[in-house]
């Protein structure tokens, strides 16, 4: 079942029992309905346009909204001083860290992404577990583009509550003192809050793509329209994860051996010592920069998809 009858299968009844549906697996989505002009690539040729085009996206978006992810990290540290002006003090301070990772890190994610999304549509041409291989997919980007951006994140974090002054200094600092293991101190955090936020967020871009095309008379989504969904999925993802979030900047910027010994006790000891509402900290920026980041990072990324898609077909002609 494709086109107009999946669409009205997602869409009878209340939204958001078909999204209910659609997260339990329950219905069919395709990025084909929403407008994908890229149905008929390769793996690897999906594999190397996700690769350029989440690089390309990442670094935009990281460069752009850098200084919310910097007063996100301070209002989450503990340690970091409250005021205004202190806040906002060297607000790009960990930039060059952020920009370096964020090319390689997207390209891991969206490379891996966008590779497994077209196997498994070998696989199930039908599309019937279209949702959880949406999922799996994600799930498999994450663990590719954490073990790139780990050590950039963890320099960068440390830049951003003031712990070093310069990129080199941390480096030398951690290694000297933690060795390379404290370069990926938070890896399991990462990869934690990572995956849930991309288990909500892709499926309900995909389907947020599914319904405006249902709306659009099943045409091709814009590239605005793309982004707008994109937006919204990942400020609702971003929202629900930042208790994650706040576990995964403490792990990150404690020194070995740290206050914290994982995930679960840095959550008990938080919420026993600060108060359950702390795992809330820096909710605001951190859902203004990945909704924006959204639109930013996923209008570049279908765009150049688009572009890409478009060159690689030519060229077999």
């Amino acid at each position: 079942m494709r086109g107009n009858d999946q669409l009205a299968m997602i869409h009878s009844g209340n939204p958001l029992d078909g999204l209910i549906r659609l997260l339990a697996g329950g219905d069919r989505i395709t990025v084909a309905s929403a407008g994908s002009s890229s149905d008929d690539l390769s793996p690897g040729e999906s594999f190397k346009i996700g690769l350029i085009s989440g690089a390309i996206a990442g670094t935009v978006v990281d460069f752009v909204l850098f200084p919310l992810d910097t007063l996100k990290t301070r209002l989450q540290s503990g340690t970091a001083a409250k005021d205004a002006m202190q806040l906002l003090k060297g607000i790009y301070t960990g930039l060059l860290p952020a920009v370096l990772a964020s090319a390689p890190a997207g390209a891991a994610f969206f490379g891996t992404y966008d590779y497994l999304k077209r196997v498994f549509k070998q696989l199930d041409p039908e599309e019937k577990l279209a949702t959880f291989h949406h999922m799996v997919a994600a799930a498999g980007g994450d663990i590719a583009g954490s073990a790139v951006r780990v050590p950039f994140e963890v320099v960068k974090q440390r830049l951003q509550a003031g712990a070093y002054t310069s990129a080199s200094q941390a480096v030398k600092s951690i290694l000297a003192s933690e060795g390379v293991r404290g370069l990926y101190t938070g890896f399991g955090s990462l990869v934690i809050r990572e995956m849930p936020f991309d288990l909500i967020e892709f499926p309900l871009y995909e389907y947020l793509k599914v319904v405006w095309a249902r709306h659009n008379g099943d045409k091709p989504l814009a590239t605005w329209q793309t982004a707008l969904c994109g937006s919204a999925a990942g400020g609702f993802a971003a929202g629900v994860t930042t208790p994650l979030d706040v576990v995964k900047t403490r792990l990150m910027l404690q020194e070995q051996p740290g206050k914290y010994s994982g995930v679960w006790d840095a959550l008990k000891k938080i919420s026993a010592e600060e108060g359950v509402q702390v795992l809330a900290s820096g909710i605001v920026p951190r859902v203004l920069w990945i909704s924006l980041g959204g639109f930013i990072f996923f209008g570049g990324y279908e765009a150049s998809k688009q572009v890409l898609s478009s060159r690689i077909k030519k060229q077999r002609t």
